[in-house]
């Protein structure tokens, strides 16, 4: 059944208008301080910072998202509208090469739980809580997951996962048919942008020509030449078995909100799950319309309205 607490704009009534039109139009204005964090295995990421006090929100990205996606900037302002802090984890070779021969993937869990333990560490009465959208929203639920299965408590009072695949091979497959593909076109350049600056400042180049690259055009290529073997998984069919979020949600122990549409245009409704098979600490509202990131209301295109920045820092305000 759809959750109907959201309505979409009538004047942008289809998944593809509500994932496309906030991502290429919806402007945010936001004044953010960095710093870089050294991880434990000699690499490292940056932090973008809004805020300066409060209770603290960690937003994971979505797939090649940064600080320049709208969806980011938007949660980040609301964020700091409610008194809060946040900080954008951004993910291992985004944008910039990093140090390590591997870079992130999509179930790369470690930043992820250094972070949370670090800020909780520093801050010990600060409330901490984590946004994940789309493929963060994959990292965050597996974190919790793999938290909750191995009796390990998580220094956060809440988390919502916005958008979440639940299992990648599905969506790589979907990815591949359709209208869909032009954000498996728009994602893989980006994709393999950052892998040729990456190979671009190593001696060995990383065993990539130019060519191979431009080859790796779909999903399901890219990630059994690069996503898998990079990460110490046996290709794209056991990177994809290993990264799924959505058999570890029964074993959540934290306050969870996860917000779908069935109208995604990347993520088939029939991966999200059902409250059968979530653990009682996770809410699902699955809603008729949204889209991938979008979540378009308000009554006219010159005044749209972001549910996003409301219902998000709504529920996580619970618990702070």
């Amino acid at each position: 059944m759809a959750d109907d607490r959201f309505k979409a704009s009538w004047w942008l009534p289809g998944g593809h208008g509500q994932t496309l039109w906030p991502a290429l139009t919806r402007r945010v204005r936001l004044d953010v301080r960095s710093e870089r964090l050294e991880l434990p295995d000699g690499d490292c990421v940056r932090l973008d910072w809004v805020g300066t006090s409060g209770p603290i929100v960690i937003v994971l990205p979505g797939l090649q998202g940064d600080l320049k996606s709208a969806y980011v900037r938007g949660l980040l302002r609301a964020c700091q509208a409610r008194g809060w802090r946040g900080v954008l984890l951004n993910y291992r070779g985004r944008g910039q090469p990093n140090r390590l021969p591997q870079s992130y993937h999509c179930g790369m869990t470690c930043d992820l739980h250094h972070l949370a333990h670090r800020l909780a560490r520093q801050e010990p009465d600060t409330a901490i809580a984590v946004v994940g959208c789309s493929v963060g929203a994959n990292i965050c639920l597996k974190w919790l997951g793999e938290c909750g299965q191995r009796g390990q408590p998580v220094p956060v009072v809440a988390a919502v996962g916005v958008s979440a695949p639940f299992n990648l091979g599905a969506v790589a497959k979907k990815l591949e048919r359709g209208v869909s593909r032009i954000y498996q076109w728009y994602l893989l350049r980006s994709l393999r942008r950052d892998v040729a600056r990456k190979a671009e400042t190593r001696t060995d180049g990383l065993g990539l020509s130019h060519r191979e690259l431009r080859r790796l055009n779909t999903f399901f290529k890219f990630d059994n030449r690069i996503s898998g073997p990079w990460n110490g998984f046996n290709g794209a069919e056991d990177y994809y078995a290993r990264t799924r979020s959505d058999v570890l949600l029964r074993h959540v122990t934290v306050p969870t909100l996860i917000l779908n549409a069935h109208n995604d245009p990347l993520v088939p409704a029939r991966l999200i799950p059902h409250q059968r098979d979530v653990s009682d600490k996770v809410t699902l509202e699955i809603t008729r319309g949204g889209g991938h990131l979008g979540f378009v209301c308000g009554r006219w295109p010159w005044s749209p309205r972001f549910w996003l920045d409301t219902r998000v820092p709504g529920f996580l305000a619970r618990f702070f």
